[in-house]
This record gives C-alpha cells, structure tokens and sequence, in this order.
C-alpha cells in the first residue's frame, strides 16, 4: 500500500468517530464499486477537463443524498477529486479498511479461486476461517486462473489450501505411498 493513499485513509479515519468508521467502510466501498461500473462516472471525477465545482456537483448528486448518513464523506471525495486522486480511491478505499479492521482485531486475507466467488460464497468462507483461527476475518477475493478449483486462503501468516491442484497431490501422495509400501 503506497503512503499516499495511507494518508487519505487515514485522514478519513481520523475525522470519523468509531461508530462512524464502519459505516464509511461500507460507503466507500460502494463507491468504488460504482466507478468500476460506471466508466463516465470514473473518467469523469478523474478528469483534469472538469472545474472542481464541476466535479463537486456531480458528488453531490450522485452521492449527497446515498450517503447523507455518514459525516465527512462527500467532503472527503471532494478532497481526494480536487487533489486528482479519484483513480487512486481503490487504493486508498483498501488503506481505510485495513485501518478499520485492524482496530476491531478483524483478521485480513485473502482467498484466490478459479472464478469469482458470490458474495454468499465469500461469507461462507470468512466464517468457516473465522472459525479455525478465533477471530473476526475479512477475505478478498482475487481470481487465479492457474487454479483448477477450489480455494485457497493466505491469513495471518498461514494458508489453507483446498484447491483441486492440492488435493490432487494429497492423492498422488497417497497412490504412491500405496504402490511403494
């Protein structure tokens, strides 16, 4: 994670109160999920063709009202537009969880599969990792093509690999220790 992006993570968690911190978490995740939906939305806000007050008025449209509920929001993605760093909010969306989680003792990783895991899926996961390490866990999901299947999480310094490639060698493993004994 780059300094930059860690100083307007941070400067958003510092502002915020702890009941506040949370729900910022979910918006500004919202948010970047809605740049990597809307195109016009992202080159827009990334642009250097557009005022501020340009830029200003499109955040408030689009998000004054959504996110009313969580202070220092819109006048931070006003911040972080006016400085041109829109395209770096992915990044400093992720510095912002990490500070989040971290002060609530949540547990980060990340789980690799062949496709896309739904959100269900994702859950499902966290809670069963949760459950084998005694603690909260947030997982990202990052898409690895060299795995045939299955999943494989890296957490806290351990990873639990139950990908269709490790268990084919656990097999392997087995057949041969069969043929040899």
């Amino acid at each position: 994670m780059d300094e930059l992006s860690h100083n307007y993570a941070f400067a958003l968690y510092d502002m915020l109160s702890p009941k506040e911190r949370e729900t910022a978490m979910d918006a500004l995740a919202a948010i970047v999920e809605d740049l990597q939906e809307v195109e016009q939305l992202r080159k827009l806000l990334s642009s250097y063709n557009f005022s501020r007050a340009e830029k200003g008025q499109v955040l408030d449209a689009v998000y004054g009202k959504r996110f009313a509920n969580v202070p220092h929001l819109l006048p931070f993605l006003k911040v972080v537009s006016d400085h041109h760093r829109f395209a770096d909010l992915p990044k400093i969306n992720a510095a912002y969880r990490s500070l989040v989680h971290d002060s609530m003792g949540v547990k980060e990783g990340i789980a690799y599969s062949a496709e896309r895991l739904s959100k269900e899926e994702l859950t499902s996961l966290e809670k069963a990792i949760a459950v084998r390490l005694g603690s909260q866990v947030s997982l990202t999901n990052i898409v690895d093509h060299k795995l045939l299947g299955g999943v494989k999480v890296a957490i806290d310094g351990k990873v639990f690999d139950g990908s269709l490639a490790s268990k084919l060698e656990g097999l392997h493993q087995k057949l041969k220790g069969g043929v040899q004994g």
